[in-house]
């Protein structure tokens, strides 16, 4: 996990004591690329460390997946609405490379929480960014054209037309593949 602390670091400053507590809860994981962390229709009870690798999040409807995110390490996921409402997941997370990953149960993350202020202000600040992400990508699709939305995935994510299959970004901004080679065309053509 040589990646956690660089990655909480940006939500909030743990001590030594509070890392190493927080670390203690994860254990690793092993998956292999095109292999699924989480699959729709499962209870998840864990979070998620992902240290190295990169990772889509889709769901099915009538056959067709449908791209609603791409994980890019190091990064922590956690399926708050399935973990809260005790529902099974409806999303999939899909290892796109060999993966270094690693889970802790929820229940026993929020124990520590409630035990340790700056934890809890680590996930609390997590869970905000996570929100405002999500909030982005929501009006993105209501006020942004096609074009806007895949410019905008490139430029905050450069590193995306080399590690991601072209089919899962033409999905992710809401398009079809061809649509994407349009799109792709005219952007190269500016």
């Amino acid at each position: 996990m040589e990646n956690f602390k660089a990655f909480t670091t940006h939500f909030a400053a743990l001590t030594e004591k509070e890392m190493t507590d927080l670390k203690d809860l994860f254990e690793p994981m092993s998956v292999k690329k095109m292999d699924h962390v989480l699959a729709s229709g499962t209870y998840v009870k864990d979070l998620y460390f992902f240290n190295k690798g990169t990772f889509r999040v889709y769901h099915l409807k009538d056959g067709e997946e449908f791209t609603t995110k791409f994980l890019f390490s190091p990064t922590i996921y956690a399926e708050l609405f399935s973990i809260r409402k005790l529902t099974p997941t409806f999303f999939n997370i899909q290892a796109l490379t060999d993966c270094d990953c690693y889970k802790a149960n929820f229940r026993e993350i929020e124990n520590l929480s409630e035990a340790r202020p700056n934890i809890r202000r680590l996930f609390l600040k997590l869970y905000e960014h996570i929100y405002i992400n999500g909030k982005k990508r929501e009006l993105s699709f209501i006020l942004d054209s096609q074009t806007k939305r895949y410019n905008n995935l490139i430029a905050e994510n450069p590193q995306i037309i080399d590690q991601i299959p072209l089919q899962y970004i033409a999905s992710s901004i809401g398009v079809k593949p061809e649509t994407l080679s349009r799109i792709r065309r005219k952007s190269k053509e500016r």
